[in-house]
């Protein structure tokens, strides 16, 4: 008995920190700065996932306009302004990210089927495509099989989606990922330490 004990504890703990995760931390991060009505909006893009998929919605005020809060998102991407977040731990995967502190003209014009990278040296799997682009309203991107098949009226696989709504003059960001690799711990971790990062990179930048 005495040799199972250190097993059974070890086994215990794991135990014991799955739930905390599931329970408290997991919720905590796919809902971060969300209103319960931000979560269960249906926004542009949800009716091309399938119903039970995984996704996050999290939000932050910004004061400042929509349309000044877009010109910093409009030119999200590896090889444009960046993404706002710690260029330093981009780099260090292998993405070549210089954020931006100043908007560029030249990177505000945004269309549907145009190329969002996030890491040109990984090829097509690090290539995000805009599905659906609003000025001053949301940026939707996806992969680009994903595309493909929106494009042929099938479901997709994931999206992330970038949304700005107007509350008392100031802009309220809602960033929703569905899909993809959304419900592996591995990923939510690091994606929601970054994501959060590039929230408040615009926030700061808008302001």
């Amino acid at each position: 008995m005495g040799k199972q004990r250190p097993w059974l504890a070890g086994l215990m703990a794991v135990i014991g920190i799955t739930a905390l995760y599931r329970g408290r931390i997991r919720p905590w991060m796919y809902t971060w700065g969300a209103a319960d009505e931000e979560v269960t909006a249906v926004l542009p893009g949800d009716e091309l996932v399938p119903p039970g998929t995984p996704r996050t919605t999290r939000a932050l005020t910004i004061d400042a306009p929509r349309r000044t809060v877009w010109a910093w998102l409009a030119q999200i991407g590896e090889d444009r302004g960046g993404f706002y977040s710690y260029s330093w731990l981009e780099r260090i995967v292998g993405a070549r990210i210089h954020n931006a502190n100043t908007i560029h003209q030249e990177w505000q014009d945004l269309n549907v089927g145009d190329s969002v990278w996030l890491a040109r040296r990984y090829g097509e799997n690090a290539r995000q495509v805009v599905a659906f682009v609003q000025q001053d309203s949301y940026l939707v991107l996806m992969a680009p099989r994903d595309f493909e098949r929106m494009q042929r009226g099938e479901t997709v696989s994931g999206m992330w989606g970038f949304y700005l709504r107007r509350r008392a003059g100031w802009t309220r960001l809602v960033v929703r990922g569905s899909g993809g690799a959304v419900g592996h711990a591995w990923f939510d971790a690091a994606h929601f330490v970054m994501e959060v990062g590039m929230m408040r990179g615009l926030r700061d930048r808008a302001e």
